[in-house]
Order: C-alpha cells, then sequence, then structure tokens
C-alpha cells in the first residue's frame, strides 16, 4: 500500500494542501465542513464508551464549480419544468475508529466482538436541488488497516485525555482496498399535515450504499423546529454531509431542534465480519444547529439499536459539527 508508512503529521498536513488547492480554485460560494463523532463521554453523558464505532472524523470542502458536466447533472427529470435546480460538489478526507468493548483490558474482551481496525478514505459527491427535492451521489475510496493510522489517532486521543491505553491494535484488520457508492435523496415534504410552516418543517430521506466496505439501503425521517429556518435540507452529518443546504443558508441568524428517526437494511458491513449481522439497525438522533452570520454550530446525540447478535448493549455517539461559508 502506498500509504504504509506515512508518519501522521504528514498526512494531516496533506488534508490541509487537499483542502486549500480547491479553495482557491475561485468559484462565487463555497464552505468548509468538519464533522467529529465520538463516544466518549466528554461529548455525550452516558452510555458506553470506546467501544464498536468509536471515532470518526471528516473534513468537507464544498464548492459550485463553472464545470460543463454539472450544467448535465442539472437536465434532472425529477425536477418539474420551472424549477430552478442547483448544483455542487464537495470533496472530503475522513478517518473512522473501530474497537471492540473493553479496550483497555483485554481480560474482560469477549471473543465475540468487533475487532480492533481503522478505516482512512477520501472521495467526492455531487448534488443537485431544487426547493423540495435533493439528491446525493457519492464516491468513497480508501483503505482499512494499518495504513489507515487509526491506531496512532486513537493512541495519541487516549494520551491527550489521559485514558487508559488502548490494548490489541496489533491484531487489527490487515490492509486492504475500501470503496463505497453512496445514493441518497431527500425530500421536503410540500403538502397535508407536514407541509413547512414559519418555525417547522419534516424532511424525508432514502437511498443506499454498495461496495467493499457497506451494502444496505436505508431511510429515515427528520422534524426540525426553530426561528428563521432557511430553505434546506436539515442538518449534515458525517455520513450525509450538509452540500447544497450549507451552500443555501442565508447570513440570518437562524436555529432550530431537531429529531431524526431512521432504519438501515444491512446486507454487508465490513467491520462485523463474523459476527452475526443485525439485518435491520434502527437509528434516533437528536440535536441542535445554531448559525450566525456565515459560521453554523450544532451539536446532536445518536442512539443505534444493536448491529451484531453477540452485542452486550446498545450503542451511542456524539457529533459535533462546523460550517463556515467564504
Amino acid at each position: 500500500m502506498v500509504l504504509k508508512g506515512f508518519d501522521i503529521k504528514r498526512k494531516w498536513a496533506s488534508i490541509f494542501i487537499y483542502l486549500f488547492v480547491f479553495a482557491t480554485y475561485g468559484v462565487a460560494k463555497d464552505a468548509m465542513s468538519l464533522y467529529v463523532e465520538n463516544d466518549s463521554r466528554m461529548i455525550k453523558p452516558f452510555h458506553k464508551t470506546d467501544r464498536h464505532y468509536t471515532h470518526g472524523t471528516k473534513f468537507v470542502y464544498l464548492t459550485q464549480p463553472d464545470w460543463s458536466w454539472l450544467d448535465h447533472f442539472a437536465d434532472w427529470s425529477a425536477a418539474e419544468a420551472d424549477d430552478e435546480v442547483d448544483t455542487a460538489v464537495g470533496f472530503f478526507l475522513g478517518q473512522n475508529i473501530y474497537t471492540p468493548d473493553h479496550v483497555d483490558d483485554p481480560a474482560k474482551r469477549s471473543s465475540d466482538d468487533m475487532v480492533f481496525a481503522g478505516w482512512l478514505y477520501t472521495g467526492m459527491f455531487a448534488q443537485r436541488a431544487t426547493d423540495h427535492l435533493l439528491e446525493h451521489f457519492e464516491l468513497n475510496i480508501g483503505v482499512i488497516g494499518p495504513s489507515s493510522e487509526g491506531e496512532q489517532v486513537q493512541k495519541c486521543i487516549h494520551e491527550v485525555l489521559n485514558s487508559d491505553d488502548p490494548i490489541g491494535w496489533d491484531d487489527q484488520l490487515g490492509d486492504e482496498l475500501a470503496v463505497d457508492l453512496t445514493f441518497m435523496r431527500k425530500q421536503r415534504f410540500q403538502n397535508g399535515m407536514f407541509q413547512p410552516t414559519e418555525k417547522t418543517d419534516v424532511i424525508a430521506e432514502y437511498g443506499f450504499t454498495a461496495g467493499l466496505v457497506h451494502r444496505q439501503a436505508q431511510a429515515g425521517v427528520t422534524f426540525r423546529y426553530g426561528f428563521n429556518l432557511d430553505n434546506t435540507f436539515g442538518p449534515g452529518r458525517l455520513s450525509l454531509p450538509a452540500g447544497i443546504s450549507a451552500l443555501r443558508a442565508s447570513d440570518t441568524k437562524s436555529g432550530y431542534l431537531f429529531a431524526r428517526a431512521a432504519a438501515k437494511a444491512v446486507e454487508y458491513n465490513r467491520f462485523l465480519t463474523g459476527l452475526d449481522t443485525e439485518p435491520l439497525v434502527g437509528e434516533f438522533q437528536v440535536g441542535a444547529v445554531y448559525q450566525c452570520k456565515k459560521l453554523e454550530l450544532g451539536y446532536s446525540q445518536t442512539f443505534f439499536t444493536r448491529e451484531f447478535g453477540q452485542q452486550s448493549g446498545k450503542d451511542s455517539i456524539g457529533a459535533v459539527t462546523v460550517t463556515y461559508r467564504f
């Protein structure tokens, strides 16, 4: 693997170089977002910590370039004849970390549990949207294994937080190619009992991921309540960045609370290999978003049902999001 042997400082420096190149492209409206998810009690007050999906970080650069293929992309059969179609593309770099339970005490650890694994990835997505409908197409490519630097990042975080050292990374998943394709559609309800008001709206989402890391279909619904709600598609998250919603947001102060319920039908999850995978996994997310001028801040907690039969309890994560438009 080309990534093998890179030290972590060099790798993170390359992230900022990567984003800077696109940030100087010279388009009219851009945005940068940071998504951080963690099961540490520092950003969530309850449930287990340091197990299963334990940490995720994702940097996203959003732009609306003058590329000819985007004109064809905007020629959208789902759009009405008089609908204006916005398009945007995003470039991202991220890392996820997975561990078994009792990360610092192998003696308490079950043999039927997730193994240590890191996943480092990059890619791009394209979005198109009308007033009430959005489609998201994403290509994600990276590496699972030692070259992902998952071990180094987790140990660094634990050292900074003065936590016990994780034990067992010598048995992590080996280096392998990781590629996923994702399609998601979001739709804001326009009529009936769910039609938007000055303070509320309801947004449905559905789609699928197919690749070497995940194969799953999912669907969900988000309810928002707040003030000065923009004509957007709800909060972004690490697995589905805001995209056009971040670029559409006005500079007016706004804020909202939200609740999201979703389910995914899982056919394959690389990080659950060898375990009795649950075919249906539920998610419930609650959070808040506040925007002031060009800066948007968000916090949420997501609770999951069990992902595999041998799992000792349910998991949850806390998430912080920061978006800046320029």
